[in-house]
């Protein structure tokens, strides 16, 4: 941060006399900046990153510094900083709606700004895996190895940075106005970055106003990113105001109606759409009083838009569309994720809420479980992943194909989703004779009408999948079809092909063991092997848990004592809350059904992981299994 100086009006005049060129003496040179003694700087990804903590370890892995508060303006400062440089940096906190961690490394005290780049930059140098940044000593950590990934980095995004921030610009201390979306803060919006292992660190990065994808590893880049000419032209002014908008019209009933600008429908485009449930909008009146209704129900008067992360926009058309991830904050403190393929459109008076991004609502995420027994010795580990495709059904639409690109750019299939039966809110995955994915539209089957889940298979056959979304990008194109062969384009708006994101994408299966996994401590595993509670009982069972792989934020957990019968509202989950992502303990409030909890139950902790990625997290406990064996 820049500092200003202030003038009284007697010290502003001798100052303005001595340049008159009255006085022959010699001017005293100017005296030399006081050293830093500590660390200050912005935290963004685009947005302010909200309700963050930050901490600080030296380079001998020393905390020196924890639990510091980053403002509303992205802003923290430790004024005093002990220990060895270089300095490793750590904020968590909500982007949206989703809490995630982000680092930096200072090679000296002063400014130190904490970006998705500077992590780039960070791993990039170190070569570390993103859990283990902040663990041991920094020694890879030089000045020289810092730079030369901020070198590496500036190269491959030099056509995203020209116009926003000048060809050497520094991600660390370089001026960040965290939230204006101009200069270094619009950066962030254009460029979307994700960090991974795969044999060794990796740091991927693809546009959000252009194409290309680029693939950086220590020391080598391969691929580009492009930015579209009219990328330059496109304001992103006036975003952040459009929620602010939105937050005051669902104040109360009376406001979310209002005719004007000060209702919900003022806030919408004029080609707003939403495909609600099952049942699609259209129109600003009709998508504003289907939100309105849903607040009234939910009883969330009063709740805020939260600022979006900005999504890949599509600027080759007028008027342009943009992705965009948001959350509402209810009046009690807890966010909403708002789901995947939402969008903005920039009109002549401004942004404007669109609703469903594309005219069918589709939505693309990733998944990554791990199950745990732990009521053993040793802990015994089961692994799964997964991509979610929620298709939405539509009159006439028989078949969608799912494709991704290779780091080639070919088109390679990733699934078939067909309607089951003419109720059907989405497309189901078209299976094999053993339950995988059908690569073949003419061969297979489907199970039921709400089968939306692809799980990727152990070893390389799924391994390629993710490699795809690596180096080829992190898009799919969902194509749209009029028959159950797939042959006869089936549109909406004119299209047939969509272009989805994918929230996050499953590591490769050798990397799944080192996700930032919840683990019990021992007391609630052994509080999880040991409850006991009669029919109709209720209870308390107290939750606490570490990391050993980086962070993950919790925000849900529950149990289930009936396997089989674990879903919302079956008879096995016994308790379920939310949880603050900040924390890591919990108590769970238990009501037991109308049996005796017996031998089996599974704790499970959902959260988000780095990138958008789903963690679930499964305790399970089966007293009179053998040891050794999975429950």
């Amino acid at each position: 941060m820049s500092a200003h100086r202030h003038f009284a009006l007697p010290a502003l005049l001798a100052a303005l006399a001595a340049c008159s060129g009255g006085n022959d003496e010699a001017a005293a040179p100017p005296a030399a900046p006081a050293a830093a003694t500590g660390l200050a700087g912005k935290v963004a990804v685009g947005v302010v990153l909200q309700q963050a903590r930050l901490r600080i370890v030296d380079a001998d892995g020393i905390e020196i510094a924890r639990d510091v508060p980053v403002a509303a303006d992205g802003s923290y400062s430790v004024p005093a900083v002990s220990g060895r440089a270089p300095f490793r940096i750590e904020a968590c906190g909500y982007a949206g709606g989703d809490y995630v961690c982000l680092h930096s490394v200072a090679t000296a005290l002063g400014t130190a700004n904490v970006t998705p780049l500077t992590e780039a930059a960070a791993l990039l140098a170190g070569g570390a895996a993103p859990g283990t940044l902040m663990e041991g000593n920094g020694a890879a950590l030089t000045a020289t190895s810092l730079s030369e990934a901020q070198v590496q980095l500036r190269t491959g995004l030099a056509g995203a940075m020209a116009g926003n921030v000048p060809a050497g610009f520094d991600f660390v201390t370089g001026a960040l106005d965290a939230g204006s979306r101009t200069g270094y803060d619009r950066l962030l919006d254009t460029v979307g970055v994700a960090t991974g292992v795969d044999g060794g660190t990796f740091v991927q990065i693809t546009p959000r106003l252009g194409s290309g994808n680029l693939y950086l590893q220590p020391g080598s880049s391969t691929g580009s990113v492009t930015i579209d000419s009219g990328a330059a032209a496109l304001s992103l002014d006036g975003l952040d105001a459009l929620f602010v908008r939105m937050t005051s019209a669902v104040a109360n009933a009376t406001a979310c109606g209002a005719s004007g600008e000060g209702g919900l429908a003022a806030a919408l485009a004029t080609n707003a759409r939403l495909g609600f449930g099952g049942h699609g909008l259209s129109g600003p009146t009709a998508v504003a009083g289907a939100l309105c209704a849903l607040f009234a129900e939910q009883g969330l008067w009063g709740a805020r838009f939260v600022s979006p992360t900005l999504g890949r926009c599509e600027t080759g058309q007028m008027p342009v569309r943009c992705g965009v991830a948001f959350a509402i904050e209810t009046p009690d403190g807890a966010r909403m994720t708002v789901s995947n393929g939402m969008g903005v459109q920039r009109q002549a008076a401004g942004w404007q809420f669109l609703g469903d991004l594309h005219p069918l609502q589709i939505g693309a995420s990733s998944r990554a479980q791990r199950t745990r027994r732990v009521d053993g010795e040793v802990p015994v580990d089961r692994y799964e992943r997964a991509l979610a495709l929620d298709i939405q059904a539509a009159a006439g639409l028989a078949c969608a194909r799912v494709s991704q690109r290779d780091a080639a750019g070919a088109e390679v299939t990733v699934a078939y989703f067909k309607p089951m039966g003419a109720e059907a809110e989405r497309l189901s995955a078209w299976r094999d004779g053993n339950g995988g994915r059908s690569l073949d539209p003419a061969v297979g089957q489907l199970r039921s009408s709400d089968d939306t889940w692809l799980m990727l298979p152990a070893g390389s056959e799924g391994d390629a999948v993710v490699r795809n979304f690596f180096r080829g990008g992190r898009l799919l194109t969902v194509s749209t079809f009029a028959d159950a062969a797939c042959s006869t384009p089936w549109t909406a708006d004119g299209r047939s092909e969509f272009i989805v994101e994918v929230d996050g994408v499953p590591p490769v299966w050798s990397a799944m063991a080192t996700l930032p996994w919840p683990e019990l401590t021992a007391a609630s595993a052994s509080a999880l092997s040991s409850l006991s509670l009669a029919p109709g009982a209720g209870g308390e069972l107290p939750v606490a848990w570490t990391f050993a792989h980086g962070r993950a934020g919790i925000s849900e957990m529950s149990l289930c004592t009936l396997e089989g019968a674990c879903g919302d509202g079956e008879a096995g989950r016994i308790g379920q809350r939310g949880v603050s992502p900040a924390l890591a303990t919990a108590t769970l409030t238990l009501r037991n059904g109308e049996a005796a909890v017996g031998a089996w139950r599974m704790l499970s902790l959902h959260g988000g992981g780095p990138d958008r990625l789903g963690l679930q997290a499964n305790f399970t406990s089966c007293r009179g299994t053998e040891a050794g064996r999975d429950c």
